[in-house]
């Protein structure tokens, strides 16, 4: 699967005239070779080879990922220590470890040819330094996001999977939800059930807001904050990560709910899904973010929408593209992007409805499916 994925990176050196590519941050090193870590991808053009750098406590655990991804051999892996490991042992000697010594920065310097053209993705400035001192330096990361962007077929299986987990925990958790029950108890069992049901982890921690709370978008759940004998709205923002990819989604419900509420809610229900009905390839995140806007504008709730639309999903739970008021950006078939168009009225309640869609030949394709009405 991340063979093609080494190969885009290969090509990208190419394309950029590079003798080759350091590839630094977290989710980009996980992204061409599987491994989630602290690790450094470095790409020599000259040779067409890749090694994974990591550091000796880490070695194992990336060894086996790179054996489940098949790129064991492909890649090769190997683990630095700066100054040695304590009691001078060499793990290499045991036939078990590759180890190299040295600073990281000398390491990858020895690696590949000096003075040229280097793509560069890290997070660390003392890297950062120590490679422009040797070769003429390009940022790379913005381009990564731009290629992680479009997703792959085995990508959305797992997104969709991860959808499913999270689809699962909240089920469980609105059928939880009673009088005495808090905030933090129902954020809590989202977490549990998420895990038990393969999730790594959970893609942000779970929002849950009752009542007045629903008003902030980003609520932190309280254990103070208890779910009364009165109808309240509740919402619930969730997501899972599964073999490495997120979902995102949000369900605003109300168990017998007020005239005023029912209004509010239908508006959102509706720009949610005129604004996915709205996306297609070549369209721009603002053309999407403007199709919700009107809708709400003519509920007259337009200034309760005090945020974006959406945002792209992947190993991150935001990724491009940005889904708002100010991107140009045109959407391509394989982005997977969040529509969550939300209306919060001060001292009244919030609601916010959010789907993850997959954008397709034909429009977008919805990889969260829970029952979007629910009161």
């Amino acid at each position: 699967m991340r063979h093609s994925l080494l190969k885009k990176l290969a090509s990208l050196v190419e394309e950029k005239g590079g003798c080759g590519a350091v590839v630094s941050s977290e989710a980009n090193v996980f992204y061409f070779t599987g491994f989630r870590g602290p690790g450094h991808l470095v790409y020599d053009r000259d040779s067409g080879s890749y090694t994974l750098l990591v550091p000796a406590l880490e070695y194992l655990r990336a060894k086996h990922a790179l054996e489940e991804e098949g790129l064991l051999g492909r890649i090769e892996l190997a683990a630095f220590a700066p100054y040695g490991l304590p009691g001078g042992l060499e793990l290499d000697s045991q036939g078990d470890y590759k180890l190299v010594y040295g600073r990281l920065g000398d390491i990858i310097v020895s690696m590949l040819p000096k003075g040229c053209r280097l793509l560069v993705d890290t997070d660390s400035l003392a890297l950062y330094k120590r490679l422009a001192s040797t070769y003429n330096v390009e940022e790379a990361g913005d381009v990564i996001a731009d290629m992680r962007a479009v997703k792959e077929p085995w990508e959305i299986e797992r997104m969709e999977e991860a959808a499913a987990i999270a689809e699962a925990a909240l089920n469980t958790a609105l059928y939880s939800i009673d009088a005495g029950v808090s905030e933090a108890d129902i954020a809590a069992m989202i977490e549990y059930e998420m895990r038990r049901r393969g999730a790594s982890d959970h893609s942000f921690p779970p929002i849950v807001a009752f009542g007045e709370n629903t008003v902030y978008p980003h609520a932190e759940p309280s254990p103070r904050r208890v779910m009364g004998y009165e109808p309240q709205p509740v919402l619930i923002d969730l997501g899972a990560v599964y073999k490495g990819y997120c979902s995102d989604m949000t369900r605003t419900a109300m168990e017998g709910a007020r005239e005023e509420f029912r209004r509010v809610a239908e508006a959102v229900h509706e720009a949610t899904y005129t604004a996915i009905d709205a996306i297609e390839p070549g369209v721009t995140s603002h053309e999407v973010y403007e199709a919700a806007r009107r809708v709400l504008a003519s509920h007259g709730l337009d200034k309760y929408f005090i945020h974006s639309l959406g945002h792209g999903v992947g190993i991150e739970i935001h990724e491009k593209p940005r889904v708002s008021y100010k991107s140009e950006t045109k959407l391509r078939e394989g982005m997977v992007v969040t529509v969550e168009p939300g209306v919060y009225i001060p001292g009244k309640f919030g609601v916010r409805i959010e789907e993850m869609v997959l954008v397709t030949q034909r429009g977008a394709r919805l990889l969260t499916r829970y029952p979007s009405v629910l009161w």
